[in-house]
């Protein structure tokens, strides 16, 4: 393969890898609010299945830190540091 494919398909993979896998805090924000249908100030796992959110569903008793049934932005931000 030649030089320059080779170098173009590293730079690909890695803008591919490193903008796709990279949430920031305000996307994760905005899915959360976007989850939220009744507005209380999180998801819960009927709001999750509605919303697909399958991270949020395939974590949630992980993500519930205080067990109360519903996941705010807090508690997934609490988890990711």
């Amino acid at each position: 393969m030649k030089p320059i494919i080779k170098i173009f398909i590293s730079l690909a993979f890695y803008w591919l890898t490193t903008n796709t896998m990279a949430f920031t805090v305000v996307d994760i924000a905005n899915r959360v609010k976007e989850l939220d249908t009744n507005k209380d100030g999180g998801v819960s796992m009927t709001e999750a299945e509605a919303g697909n959110a399958t991270r949020i569903k395939d974590h949630f008793e992980k993500l519930d830190a205080n067990k109360n049934g519903v996941v705010t932005l807090e508690e997934i931000k609490a988890l990711n540091k």
